[in-house]
């Protein structure tokens, strides 16, 4: 006798390495903008993350105190007036905003004047590092950074120089070294009409730094501010995806080397960078970027009337959900970055992404939205179901800009999920880090059940009938429990340790469905080899959203294609089937067999480019259907290896030993997408049988290939004889 569950309850205990009951910290520094006796204000946004919190903020000098509460999900600004700015350069007591929460929250500061204007996430005291190096973007006088602490004293602070520095009235240049100590709640500003960037700070306890232009000079402007949270080391990263913000072309990136030797490759050019040093680009098309060893990069927007700077967050540094703010004087834009093959699984201000006005690209087995979110004030959210994802935030006015990046705060906190038959668990590889802990020293109560990396987490799988879980009857309910170590190996000391439970309802009937997911991007290694829909002939304009809308008369073009620098790969379309879901059913219908068109409405289109395979199909609908599915697998081959799979062709009707019986090829990919809905419909289908129906709509949707008639047929196999003679000889 079968038993149906119902997630009732999942919980998740016993943190070892948690600062349940700790407050949250975060320190933070009103840097100068523009010229002293402006009037400069300085906004503390303070957002709550799940719990009502209790927040404390203080300054020292002038004396400051308040203490406000934020409901669960709420926000609300404290606003400072430029008596509590940082001036000059020099040391200033007392001039640190320290904040303290009792729970989790976010905290960004918006540093506004008359025309100009910056902000950036605040990073919690625990994110803070002991090495840092600055950045300063442009010319000018007033390139400057900060460096504060908190409650704690730091007893030394090495700053080796890049540029031109004075400190207590002496002069230093790049390669001299002084030092000095910070008591707490200082925060000492330098200003320099010299490039800072590659300045090294080293100190004897975590700090914040802070960098930026009180005023910046690009075209077309006179004097902006620019200000940023820099992130230490320690979290700097190796690979990133740079995309230019709001369709610009004339913005700046920099990357910049924390160690010796390093090698970072941006389309196909290889730069060797040595400690503190830094290549400049102009970003006028998204770039992928790899390091060899981990650099920093950062994103100066000068391509409108107001400057703004913001840091690139490796790919690395992600989480499944966020919170931020806008301010609505701004027309304020949010961009994703997400291996998510849909914007209908983001939710937005509890709405699907694909509700809102966006724009998409794809890269390197990425996409990428921009969103517009207009003219709105105060705290947004926006999550994921299942995957981690990076966030940058930015607005513009006629002369004025903003821009930040956010980090989200589950990426230091676990994620757990019941399912009728076991659970899952991620682990934020960031606690492995602070444990001092590696993948393999993560288990179940069965030290062989491990889990894999998967972005920034560790997974586990936790089946309920093996490694180590314990089935349990409390209360009339099914209990299943087992336990995440993290163990120190050769000993039986568990650094982190983490209970699991689900509890699951007998006879109940399981209020959601497990279904298979699309794939229409798979990657490989070093190829991504994707699957597409588009609109017209030309190929030009994708589908993106779905499930997809078409007319009953109207016609698909589909495009299969491996991503891949050398010209040398192909890829072809072995076996294709379309079927109203994507599970194996007695209604999935053959569009290709072995590389044969099943379909006998087939139309290719000839892509010169051998990474390319285009098809275009005509569209009826099913008979009591709602939604139609193509899934496909596809082969990779190497140009150099013929015969291959790919230049075999069509094996209807012969044997692979008749062709030479090659079947070599590179790389195997399933590929799907979907679904389709069909908007007109015909009474006179009514008329046929269900049978009849399914034959007629199956047909005709399916053409990946469509309207191939018996001399495209021939074309099509003359065509690859053609292939396979040309590459023996």
């Amino acid at each position: 006798m079968s038993i149906h569950f119902r997630l009732a309850l999942l919980l998740c205990y016993g943190w070892s390495l948690s600062t349940n009951g700790a407050q949250k910290t975060f320190i933070v520094v009103f840097m100068e903008n523009y010229f002293p006796q402006s009037a400069a204000t300085f906004q503390l946004h303070l957002v709550a993350h799940s719990e009502a919190a209790k927040i404390n903020v203080t300054i020292k000098n002038p004396k400051f105190h308040q203490t406000v509460y934020v409901g669960s999900n709420n926000s609300t600004m404290l606003s400072f007036n430029n008596q509590y700015m940082t001036t000059g350069n020099g040391l200033a007591t007392g001039k640190v905003v320290t904040v303290k929460s009792d729970v989790d929250i976010y905290v960004f500061g918006f540093n506004f004047v008359s025309n100009t204007a910056d902000a950036s996430f605040i990073l919690p005291v625990e994110d803070l590092g002991t090495e840092y190096f600055i950045f300063t973007p442009g010319s000018g006088d007033k390139k400057q950074f900060a460096v504060a602490t908190g409650v704690n004293r730091i007893e030394w602070v090495n700053v080796t120089v890049s540029g031109s520095l004075t400190y207590n009235g002496k002069s230093y240049s790049t390669g001299d070294t002084f030092s000095f100590s910070l008591a707490p709640h200082e925060v000492i500003q330098f200003q320099s009409s010299t490039n800072l960037t590659g300045t090294r700070i080293m100190t004897s306890a975590p700090v914040a730094v802070f960098t930026g232009h009180a005023c910046y000079s690009a075209p077309g402007t006179a004097c902006d501010f620019l200000f940023q949270q820099l992130y230490p080391v320690s979290d700097w990263g190796k690979s990133f995806i740079v995309v230019p913000l709001a369709n610009h072309t004339k913005d700046i990136i920099n990357i910049m080397a924390a160690y010796a030797d390093t090698t970072v490759k941006v389309d196909q050019k290889e730069h060797t960078l040595q400690p503190g040093s830094h290549i400049q680009l102009t970003l006028d098309k998204s770039i992928f970027l790899n390091s060899s060893k981990p650099v920093w990069v950062s994103y100066l927007s000068q391509d409108t009337n107001d400057p703004f700077l913001t840091t690139v967050l490796p790919l690395q540094i992600t989480s499944q959900h966020y919170k931020f703010v806008t301010d609505s004087y701004f027309g304020n834009y949010i961009m994703i970055v997400s291996q998510a093959s849909s914007p209908a699984e983001f939710f937005l201000d509890q709405k699907p992404l694909s509700e809102y006005s966006f724009f998409t690209k794809e890269m390197n087995g990425f996409r990428i939205w921009e969103v517009s979110l207009g003219k709105v004030h105060g705290v947004h959210e926006i999550f994921h179901k299942s995957l981690p994802f990076s966030v940058y935030v930015y607005g513009f006015e006629t002369i004025i800009s903003y821009g930040y990046t956010t980090s989200g705060l589950q990426l230091k906190n676990p994620v757990f999920n019941c399912f009728p038959h076991g659970a899952e668990f991620h682990l934020p590889l960031i606690l492995m880090s602070k444990a001092k802990l590696k993948m393999t020293d993560v288990h179940l109560e069965d030290p062989t059940c491990q889990g894999t990396q998967k972005g920034s987490f560790v997974v586990i799988n936790v089946p309920f009938n093996r490694c180590g879980s314990k089935v349990l009857n409390e209360n009339g309910k099914t209990v299943y429990t087992n336990t995440v170590y993290g163990t120190v190996p050769r000993t039986g000391v568990h650094r982190i340790n983490f209970p699991l439970k689900c509890e699951m309802e007998s006879n109940k009937t399981l209020g959601w469905n497990l279904c298979p997911q699309v794939k229409d991007m798979v990657s490989m290694g070093d190829y991504n080899v994707s699957l597409k829909f588009y609109k017209n002939e030309a190929f030009t304009d994708p589908i993106t959203i779905f499930p997809c809308k078409v007319d009953l008369h109207s016609r698909m073009y589909v495009e299969f294609q491996v991503e891949s620098e050398g010209e040398d790969i192909q890829i072809f379309v072995q076996d294709c089937q379309a079927a109203p879901s994507l599970e194996e059913t007695e209604e999935n219908y053959n569009v290709i067999r072995e590389g044969c068109p099943e379909d006998t409405t087939l139309q290719e289109h000839p892509v010169s480019d051998q990474r390319f395979q285009r098809f275009s199909f005509h569209v009826f609908k099913f008979y009591n259907l709602k939604e139609v599915y193509l899934s496909c697998n596809t082969i990779i081959c190497h140009n150099g290896t013929s015969p291959n799979r790919c230049t075999e062709g069509c094996l209807r009707g012969r044997r692979r030993r008749d062709v030479h019986g090659s079947t070599e090829h590179l790389k195997s990919a399933r590929l799907s997408q979907g679904p389709i809905i069909f908007t007109s419909g015909d009474p006179l289908w009514k008329s046929h049988s269900a049978h009849e129906v399914l034959t007629y709509v199956l047909i005709a949707l399916v053409g990946i290939i469509g309207t191939l008639s018996l001399t495209g047929l021939m074309i099509l196999r003359h065509h690859y004889q053609r292939k396979l003679k040309n590459n023996s000889t």
